[in-house]
């Protein structure tokens, strides 16, 4: 989550972007809670995100992987629109 805390802007107040930074953990809770364990792209790289699956939330790609013995998702990471 260090991630949403670093969302920063010029255009927008710090109470407006931490109004956006709750907004979008919120669209990201909602959105894990409806995935199916085999849902969202699979990424096969190697690297920081291999052996994860992708959904996008508000434009943003979130990297997640889906544990089994809890049945539970593990988010492992997120990237902004247009990051590399």
């Amino acid at each position: 989550m260090k991630r949403i805390a670093n969302i920063q802007s010029i255009h927008f107040s710090g109470e407006e972007t931490v109004q956006f930074q709750i907004q979008l953990i919120k669209a990201m809770q909602e959105r894990l809670s409806a995935v199916t364990p085999f849902e969202g792209y699979k990424e096969y790289e190697k690297g920081p995100w291999a052996n994860t699956r992708r959904i996008f939330v508000q434009g943003h790609r979130v990297y997640y992987s889906y544990d089994f013995k809890d049945d539970s998702i593990v988010v492992k990471g997120i990237k902004a629109p247009g990051m590399k």
